[in-house]
């Protein structure tokens, strides 16, 4: 399941806002929707907004959906079904049913006469919110919404490894939630989800060893052939942080992490120098490498040996604290862990924007009104990001105050060079000129 199309009227700063998420024409995908999509503009477009209207309209709270008082959403997925949120109440219908759906503001005299024909909307009809929502995702299932925040309030100088035992873990086997929230509040969560793969593969184990057709192999065979279909959870964390971890002379110890067999044990696992092999603890780390790695490390631990069907990921300022080294490849990363999800960044990164093919790309812009509206890149995928800066981003001049002085500078240079009849004043200006052009790289022409 995957959302084609959302309309809002009158939210916050979306007043009549349409943003279409499927494939463009001439696409061979035309009109199916988008496996991943970025979201740019300045700040207090609503970037964050919409991923947090998407985040609300699919988790469930107590059987209740998200409120968005006096506005309309509307939503169209690909399995072919629209409906419209309005205020509290879901109506279904096609968008085509809908006469001037976008000038309509329901009140509840609509909700508790929906045939009353002043209100237009006689041929929709109510479903139950708790029956009929966006998602309908469920816990215990191959569901799985990810809302990864740009940054949390806690645990930002942690001295050790998460608090966390295994009879915090063993929870998971019972319930499994569909909904998971990632930012540096919630490690606690991710290290319940490495023990909880740990345990379960060692189950697996059991139960493989069991299987009538393993019982007359030795011992060592039948770890061979169940280590080739499971591998180990810590070992591919360790093979995906080391991207990171190894430009900074640094590396995932596996082979020193503890396994957890008591009750109040923990999983003890740590970073470490690759030169000496010395323990670093993780507050220890830069905190944009911290934050990645127990970003990148918690969504694909909700991957990791799991069969998803429906998922989003909603990732919201990914470049937090990175240096541009490390921007490059980061929507690939993201994009070989997940499977069966639609895609979400909102980003102010031209770095990461640029990974992205520019009909995946929408910019949201304030018109006159103040009001924001949405219109697709134009910068090709993999274009240099000064490119995508001007042209998508809208910045206006990428030099600074000073060196638009230079720039003003360099070119009165050139008018004097060629007016100036001095040999000593001429080459004076000359050596200014180059040095100036050398310095900011301005062409010499």
């Amino acid at each position: 399941m995957k959302i084609c199309k959302i309309i809002i009227k009158d939210y916050r700063q979306f007043q009549d806002f349409e943003l279409d998420l499927t494939y463009p024409e001439g696409h061979e995908k035309a009109g199916e929707p988008l496996e991943k999509v970025c979201l740019i503009g300045s700040n207090g477009t609503g970037k964050s907004t919409l991923l947090e209207i998407i985040k609300n309209d699919i988790r469930l709270e107590d059987g209740s959906i998200s409120r968005q008082s006096n506005s309309i959403i509307k939503y169209k997925l690909n399995n072919g079904s629209s409906f419209l949120k309005a205020k509290n109440t879901w109506l279904s219908d096609s968008i085509e049913k809908m006469p001037n759906y976008k000038n309509l503001i329901f009140d509840n005299t609509y909700y508790d006469r929906p045939n009353n024909p002043e209100s237009n909307i006689s041929n929709h009809f109510i479903r139950n919110p708790e029956t009929y929502t966006l998602g309908s995702f469920n816990n215990d299932s191959t569901d799985l919404l990810i809302n990864s925040l740009p940054e949390g309030d806690q645990n930002l100088y942690r001295k050790d490894i998460p608090s966390v035992t295994l009879n915090d873990s063993l929870f998971l086997f019972k319930h499994f939630p569909f909904y998971h929230t990632i930012s540096t509040d919630t490690l606690n969560e991710f290290w319940k989800l490495l023990i909880y793969q740990i345990k379960k593969r060692e189950n697996n184990l059991l139960a493989f060893q069991k299987q009538e057709e393993n019982l007359d192999k030795t011992v060592r065979k039948v770890q061979e052939e169940f280590d080739k279909k499971s591998p180990k959870i810590l070992n591919k964390i360790a093979e995906l942080w080391d991207k990171i971890l190894n430009k900074a002379g640094l590396e995932f110890d596996v082979e020193g992490a503890s396994n957890p067999i008591q009750l109040n044990d923990n999983l003890q696992a740590y970073i470490r120098l690759k030169g000496t092999k010395k323990n670093i603890p993780y507050h220890q780390l830069s905190t944009g490498i911290r934050n990645f790695i127990f970003r990148v490390g918690h969504i694909f631990t909700l991957y990791f040996n799991r069969n998803i069907e429906r998922g989003f990921l909603l990732l919201d300022e990914p470049e937090n604290s990175l240096h541009p080294d490390f921007l490059y490849d980061l929507v690939d990363i993201y994009t070989g862990i997940i499977q069966n999800t639609q895609f979400f960044v909102a980003t102010h990164n031209p770095i990461i924007a640029a990974q992205f093919e520019p009909y995946e790309r929408f910019i949201l812009e304030f018109d006159e009104q103040g009001a924001v509206h949405a219109k697709r890149g134009t910068t090709p995928v993999g274009d240099d990001p000064n490119d995508l800066l001007v042209q998508d981003f809208g910045v206006r001049n990428l030099l600074g105050k000073e060196g638009i002085k230079k720039w003003e500078r360099y070119v009165e240079l050139k008018t004097l060079i060629l007016k100036e009849t001095n040999k000593t004043e001429k080459t004076k200006f000359l050596d200014e000129f180059m040095q100036i052009g050398n310095a900011y790289k301005f062409p010499l022409q």
